[in-house]
């Protein structure tokens, strides 16, 4: 299991410098987890920046969010990871705020891209009212993931599952391009 969590961490760190480099995150904002093993997760520290994380910012916890060890604190967004583990198959959340997303679905309930192959692999993606820095109320969104592999909370950001890191990234990432194009058509117009 030790070797499981060493290779689960470098992956986490891989993903969350991927997350950074495409600008899907900046600062200090964004988490990741991974379940590994039937009731442990590896989630990402309180203030650890996505683009510059070390070993020691990624903190295993169990089922009820505890630190194994107490030597770091994870995720305020901790809550939110577990329930969306809880309601879905997952085995890999990402929570990031794109710019783009942020700003260009604050006004509407449900995203639907232009493409087919983005409507094909998101489908129409719920927007979640929310407020605050943090998700208060984690149920609504760990609803949603149920039957979407991506949803928006609305002024805030993303938060996708998959199968692994690679999966949720993905999603991510073709969200944010589908809102690019609604925002170009948008322009054109």
């Amino acid at each position: 299991m030790a070797q499981r969590s060493r290779s689960t961490r470098a992956e986490i760190i891989h993903w969350g410098e991927k997350l950074f480099e495409r600008r899907l995150v900046s600062g200090w904002g964004g988490n990741l987890s991974c379940r590994f093993g039937r009731d442990r997760f590896l989630v990402t520290a309180s203030g650890a920046a996505l683009g510059f994380l070390k070993a020691a910012d990624v903190v295993e916890i169990d089922a009820r969010g505890q630190a194994v060890r107490p030597d770091r604190q994870p995720s305020s967004e901790t809550p939110l990871h577990l329930a969306v583990y809880a309601a879905t198959g997952a085995r890999a959340v990402v929570h990031v705020h794109p710019p783009e997303i942020v700003a260009g679905c604050r006004d509407i309930e449900e995203f639907v891209p232009l493409s087919f192959e983005e409507e094909y692999t998101l489908g129409r993606v719920p927007v979640i009212a929310h407020e605050g820095p943090t998700v208060a109320d984690p149920e609504p969104v760990a609803e949603a993931l149920r039957h979407h592999p991506v949803v928006i909370l609305r002024g805030h950001g993303t938060v996708s599952r998959g199968r692994d890191l690679m999966e949720a990234f993905l999603v991510t990432d073709l969200l944010v391009e589908a809102v690019r194009c609604r925002r170009m058509m948008a322009d054109d117009a």
